[in-house]
């Protein structure tokens, strides 16, 4: 039997990542899975089997650092990410930049750096953990719909130009997993977007605190690599796939009137 790649997993501490690199570990690949500060980490909260380094996406040293002592890897998940709620209108340039190097340029730059190995070997497999918030936008939600977005779009087209070296590029949108994701929250003081805003986070904390768990979507990332020719686009969740029929069917009127029912806002506000 040959011996299974080398993964390396992106936020690999806690939440999705976490669950894909027990996963991935179980199914007898060889994993590597980066955290902000491996040696922060408790021994129960490390995944036998799996080893930790350090990675911050916001920065170029420690991405280059990171391809340097991961060596061959056959397999990426950049998983690593963060969210962030509130008006566009208010929320600091500084703070989008942010998050956008978090979310999709940290990711651009180390599949980057890993593309040249996977072409030289010609194998490698690519999944880019999104959201189907970049399919479908919350509101106040945004700008982290907006790197979302970008990312997918970004990985359908990187699939087109490697496919004929053997990469194979897929993306893995979850709709509703149960996991903490940092949330920064970004409004004024005397916002008029306060209580809707909070209203909208409310029903998003209850919604995810009611979702299911991670491990569906560890589960979705193992089919996919044992898919021979896998797809470009997989959702993953609670009625993912109805919610995805029901968005590209329905006028963007109706989708939008069920947003504002779901959250609580108004269509004016006064």
């Amino acid at each position: 039997m040959a011996t299974p790649p080398r993964a390396l997993v992106t936020g690999a501490s806690r939440g999705i990542g976490k669950a894909i690199a027990a996963a991935l570990a179980g199914a007898g690949y060889e994993v590597l899975g980066t955290a902000r500060d491996p040696a922060a980490l408790s021994q129960a909260e490390k995944i036998p089997r799996v080893l930790y380094l350090p990675l911050e996406l916001t920065d170029e040293k420690s991405i280059s650092s990171l391809v340097a002592e991961a060596g061959e890897i056959g397999i990426l998940i950049n998983n690593a990410g963060g969210s962030q709620i509130g008006p566009i209108e208010e929320v600091p340039l500084e703070a989008i930049r942010g998050l956008f190097e978090k979310n999709l340029i940290g990711s651009v730059r180390l599949t980057q750096a890993l593309l040249p190995g996977m072409r030289s070997r010609r194998a490698g497999r690519i999944i880019f953990i999104s959201s189907y918030a970049g399919v479908s936008p919350v509101p106040f939600l945004s700008v982290y719909a907006a790197t979302k977005a970008a990312l997918t779009a970004l990985a359908r087209g990187l699939r087109q130009e490697v496919q004929g070296d053997g990469i194979r590029v897929s993306v893995i949108a979850p709709f509703d997993i149960h996991t903490a994701i940092p949330l920064d929250l970004r409004y004024a003081s005397d916002s008029p977007y306060k209580d809707a805003l909070l209203r909208v986070k409310e029903v998003r904390d209850r919604s995810l605190a009611e979702a299911p768990d991670p491990s569906l979507v560890a589960r979705k990332v193992l089919a996919v690599l044992s898919a021979e020719r896998p797809r470009a686009f997989y959702p993953v969740g609670r009625n993912a796939r109805l919610m995805g029929f029901l968005l590209k069917h329905l006028p963007d009127s109706f989708v939008e009137r069920a947003a504002r029912k779901l959250f609580r806002i108004d269509a004016t506000r006064r």
